[in-house]
């Protein structure tokens, strides 16, 4: 009866041990981060950038912009998908939202 839990957890184990291909590289400052990720499922190859900037209002209170690119490249495909997300946030003294935009370049 503990033969199919534990065949279960064995392929688990061996679909994550899959994705060992993955390169992670993270790049932190007091008010900056940059962390860059790509995979590879077969021949295609999947990239994430996320760049993150934070500094103080005159105020009191912090503006965040966060900007991520999602990149796919296929062989043979001459227009691949990449999206660029934009995303700002104004904070007051007290912590609240004041201001939120997102914007979407495809």
């Amino acid at each position: 009866m503990r033969l199919i839990p534990t065949a279960l957890a064995a392929c688990g184990l061996l679909a994550w041990a899959a994705r060992a291909d993955d390169k992670v590289e993270v790049k932190k400052d007091k008010n900056d981060v940059q962390i860059e990720k790509e995979h590879k499922t077969g021949k295609t190859t999947h990239k994430t950038k996320v760049k993150s900037q934070a500094h103080a209002r005159t105020g009191g209170g912090t503006v965040s912009k966060t900007e991520t690119t999602v990149q796919t490249d296929r062989p043979g495909i001459a227009n691949d998908s990449k999206t660029k997300t934009t995303e700002t946030k104004e904070k007051d003294a007290k912590g609240d939202v004041v201001r939120e935009e997102k914007k979407v370049d495809k």
